[in-house]
């Protein structure tokens, strides 16, 4: 993993524990079960991470923030 990537990962997990991440999530139209079918995990491992019940693996914490960029760029 890259530093950049260390990076994003700490970003994005500080965004799960403050909610940030939920609303940008939100804010592309997926539910939680679509952004979960898209990162392929289940839905309540997304529920689990937005509200702070457990903290993503680094690969999933990379995974959800690229997903999010992505996502966040083509709503633009």
């Amino acid at each position: 993993m890259r530093p950049s990537d260390l990076t994003l990962v700490r970003e994005i997990r500080a965004q799960l524990a403050d909610g940030s991440a939920r609303e940008a999530r939100e804010q592309t139209g997926l539910s939680a079960a679509d952004f979960a079918a898209a990162l392929g995990v289940s839905r309540q491992a997304v529920s689990y991470w937005e509200t702070g019940r457990c903290v993503p693996s680094a690969e999933h914490a990379l995974a959800y923030a690229r997903l999010l960029r992505q996502l966040g760029k083509k709503a633009a």
